[in-house]
Order: C-alpha cells, then structure tokens, then sequence
C-alpha cells in the first residue's frame, strides 16, 4: 500500500524554513516602508523651500505660516502642519525626533514646522511622529536658500535610516544623536550649509 502525502515532520520543517525567511525580509520590508514615508517628506519640503522663496521676492521675507504660501497643504493654516492625523498640541510646540507623545493624534506620518523668517534663517523641519514608540525615530530639515536636507536620528535604526540617505557607510553601532546632509555638505555645529546672504 503506497500513501501519497506529506509527514507531519516535513509538514514543520516547511513552516519553520517559512518563518526563518520571513523573519529575515520582514526588518527589509519595514525599512524600504520607511524610505518611502522619508523620501515623500523630502518633496514636501522641496516644495516649501521653492515656495518660500518666492515667498521672499514677494515680501523679502520668509512666512512663517502654510496660510500665506502658494503650495499650502489642505487645512494648513499656521506655522505647523500634521500630514497625517491633526495637530494635538500648539503650532509652536518644539518638535524633537526623540518626542514620546504623538504630535499629530492617531496619524503616522510628520510634524512640519515653518521656523525662521530672516535670510539664511528661515527653515522647515519635517519630524516623524506616531503612536507608541517609533521604530525609525528621525527628523528632516531643509534651508529655505539651501540644497541639502539634514537628517537627524532620535534612536538607533533612525541613525541607519539617516545614513542610508545621506549616502554615507557606518561602522558599529550608529549613535541615536547621529546627524547628516544630504548633500554631503555638514558645517562645524552639524548643519548643513546655508547659502551665503544675497
């Protein structure tokens, strides 16, 4: 008598090489995720940058509210803007990587604060906010007048992400503090460089 079929013990051994696989791509997929909801962060303050600097051959100044620029996202109306969810607490409240409370309620998304509204003064930064604690905890800011976005870790895994776009190979354990440029271009107190006064 044949009997066609599978052991339960074949039966596990597929299912545990399963999970090994799984368990392996899954910390890859979560980051490429990430790259996605960072490199959509980036546009955005591309855009605010070009904005507020027509903003500035309008009024010679930056504005410090999204209600006064051309590329103002829906329901922005002060310095401060949740892409996802809605601003919990005031639209000056100072915005840090390392932030436990969700800034923007049940979104999962980025704080985006206009600050600054000098030459060579006026940025934008892009902090990522959730619920609980994050797995990828960063900020992004990028210099109405300059090229480059500055990448600011607020854990560890922030730290490779951050490295990861700036271009740049770390060896050991990345820094939680850990700081880049996207262009590549980091002064001496960890910016990047602002373009000289017009």
């Amino acid at each position: 008598m044949n009997n066609k079929g599978f052991t339960l013990i074949e039966l596990l051994v597929v299912v545990l090489i399963l999970g090994i696989l799984a368990a392996m791509a899954m910390p890859q997929y979560f980051k490429a995720v990430e790259r996605s909801r960072m490199s959509e962060a980036v546009s955005l303050l591309g855009s605010i940058a070009q904005s507020e600097q027509r903003k500035y051959m309008q009024i010679n100044n930056y504005t410090a509210s999204f209600r006064s620029l051309d590329v103002a996202p829906k329901d922005a109306t002060g310095s401060a803007y949740c892409t996802k969810g809605t601003q919990a607490s005031s639209d000056t409240a100072a915005v840090t990587p390392t932030t436990s409370t969700n800034q923007c309620g049940d979104g999962n998304g980025f704080v985006v604060v206009l600050q600054g509204t000098a030459l060579n003064n006026g940025f934008a930064t892009a902090t990522r906010t959730g619920n609980g604690t994050l797995q990828y905890a960063y900020s992004l800011k990028r210099f109405y007048g300059g090229q480059g976005t500055l990448c600011t870790a607020g854990n560890a895994n922030g730290a490779e992400l951050c490295a990861d776009f700036c271009g740049v190979d770390i060896t050991g354990t990345p820094a939680a503090n850990y700081v880049c440029c996207s262009d590549g271009n980091t002064s001496a107190t960890g910016e990047c460089d602002t373009p000289d006064a017009a």
